[in-house]
């Protein structure tokens, strides 16, 4: 119901009143008219917001979070995400979520954690959760970087241990052959 229809049934209630009370002053029924009706505002009803399964899904997620058991909020976080955007719930589910991919074992989780940082830098660039993932987000990235340059170092590492094996082969065989061409040298001296 409308704040108006409201009003006019408060002022339809008032009038059926002062009908039944017609014998009384009439200007004593205004006045306590006119008194309950600023005591009443024209009060409005709340109208009840609706609640998506989205928003119930989150709240059943941080319910999740809140006793510790991360393993059902993280479906639910994850269901939260691939629907549509709605600000407030989808971007602190996106920044929960990244930091329960920060848990997983291996660097698919820090990936995925990564992936969902820059969705909700993307998607929310004004939200607060976005502020808060920044400084997170340049720490992923400076500790990809040195997870790379780690590689590459053993990667080295292993090209120049091959090579060092290789290098002591070809100074065998380098000494083999100097070896034999003495032994040749002697051969044709006799």
């Amino acid at each position: 119901m409308t704040s108006d229809r409201i009003c006019v049934t408060l002022i339809n209630r008032i009038s059926v009143f002062m009908k039944l009370f017609a014998a009384v002053n009439p200007h004593k029924i205004l006045i306590v008219m006119v008194i309950l009706m600023f005591m009443s505002g024209c009060m409005t009803v709340p109208i009840p917001r609706i609640v998506s399964k989205q928003e119930l899904d989150f709240a059943g997620a941080l319910e999740y979070l809140r006793s510790g058991n991360w393993q059902k909020a993280r479906p639910l976080l994850e269901r939260v995400c691939e629907e549509p955007p709605i600000t407030g719930v989808t971007d602190e589910a996106l920044f929960r979520l990244a930091l329960l991919h920060l848990g997983d074992d291996g660097t698919k989780g820090v990936a995925r954690a990564q992936a969902l940082l820059e969705r909700l830098r993307n998607e929310f660039p004004l939200s607060s959760w976005t502020h808060q993932a920044t400084p997170l987000a340049s720490y992923l990235t400076g500790t990809k970087v040195l997870r790379d340059r780690q590689r590459e170092l053993k990667t080295l590492y292993d090209l120049n241990l091959s090579l060092s094996h290789d290098n002591r082969e070809l100074r065998q065989s380098l000494e083999r052959l100097k070896q034999l061409d003495i032994e040749l040298e002697q051969k044709i001296k006799r």
